[in-house]
């Protein structure tokens, strides 16, 4: 309970002096261990380990589109609500401003390679968010269903499938 709550004030801190600061130039950042961090990368990534270890809370439907995906991520517990929401807003930021996050995973850095052929649309709901992200690319739709296959296996497997690479899928002949 006390790390959730540290997570989402270090969150909103981070977004708050950022936002002050008229926010971090786009794909900038510091190098740390070998990766680039960005002034809410801890903070990201709290909430994302934070959802990890409340993964059991977690119910996530994923509907597969012709042009890419919806998805459904709830869950019954306030608290674990407020980090779903946090996390998909979040990434939605990284995504629209060019700020990677997970670079070490082929999937994740094709993810970015491509985000601006991504069409992303959210809407909170009362347990959790719905997500639609859809491309007229079809090698970015393929990328698309891969990341939300992945999440999924992030929800089933825990911290040992965050430690896997995860295969970019072929292009479209």
């Amino acid at each position: 309970m006390v790390r959730i709550v540290w997570a989402l004030l270090l969150t909103v801190g981070m977004t708050v002096a950022i936002t002050a600061q008229g926010g971090p130039p786009s794909g900038r950042g510091q190098m740390r261990g070998g990766m680039m961090h960005d002034a809410t990368h801890d903070a990201d990534m709290a909430v994302f380990q934070s959802l990890i270890d409340n993964r059991q809370k977690i119910q996530r439907t994923v509907v597969r589109l012709p042009d890419g995906i919806e998805t459904v991520t709830e869950s019954d517990d306030p608290e674990v609500v407020t980090l779903i929401q946090t996390h998909v807003s979040a990434m939605y930021d990284r995504v629209t401003e060019a700020r990677p996050i997970h670079m070490r995973d082929p999937l994740f850095a094709a993810i970015f390679d491509n985000a601006d052929k991504i069409v992303m649309k959210h809407e909170m709901t009362p347990r959790g968010i719905k997500v639609v992200e859809t491309s007229a690319d079809p090698y970015v739709v393929r990328l698309i269903q891969a990341h939300a296959d992945v999440l999924d296996l992030f929800i089933k497997n825990g911290r040992p499938e965050l430690m896997k690479n995860h295969e970019v899928p072929a292009r479209p002949q």
